[in-house]
């Protein structure tokens, strides 16, 4: 009779056990409400701007409510090895093969993600956001793109949403 109550017991708890694990697992996709660029002035405070300059620190911060941001600027790419403009460094699966670059990035354009040498910028954050700085060291035009997720970093649930955040022009 004992045994009988306590398996009872253990049938009517068990499921809210189950039920409270469930429930964690069911995480929002995280959005983007805003990304701006600041500049520091003279006087040491930020200013909103809409280009960058080359070779002056922007400061990226990224408005959304996702737990883990990296930032990826797609300023720099140094390829190992050029012949005339032309890529003669691939890899086996044609790929281009990266070096590092002075600040120790091979890559930092999205389109690269994968090859050896390439990655985002970490950020931290802020009461503002996420954000982090960097300086583009040529003019044009570049493709800002965020990698941002909610949960389950370094876990089989990791799921990462990327955005393209639209062009970066730097004069």
């Amino acid at each position: 009779m004992k045994n009988i109550k306590y398996l009872l017991v253990l049938v009517i708890v068990l499921p809210f056990f189950v039920a409270s694990c469930l429930k964690e697992d069911s995480i929002p996709v995280p959005k983007v409400n805003s990304v701006k660029m600041y500049v520091a002035g003279k006087d040491g405070k930020d200013s909103l701007v809409t280009e960058a300059i080359k070779g002056k620190s922007i400061k990226f911060v990224v408005e959304t409510d996702a737990d883990i941001c990296t930032v990826w600027p797609g300023g720099l790419r140094v390829i190992m090895k050029k012949k005339d403009g032309v890529t003669d460094s691939l890899d086996m699966f044609n790929h281009p093969v990266l070096k590092a670059g002075s600040n120790g990035i091979g890559s930092d354009s999205y389109t690269d993600y994968g090859l050896v040498g390439a990655r985002g910028y970490k950020t931290s954050q802020s009461p503002s956001g996420w954000y982090c700085s960097y300086t583009y060291p040529n003019t044009g035009e570049f493709n800002l793109t965020l990698v941002i997720t909610n949960h389950g970093y370094q876990s089989p649930d990791y799921k990462q949403t990327i955005v393209e955040s639209g062009k970066i022009i730097v004069k």
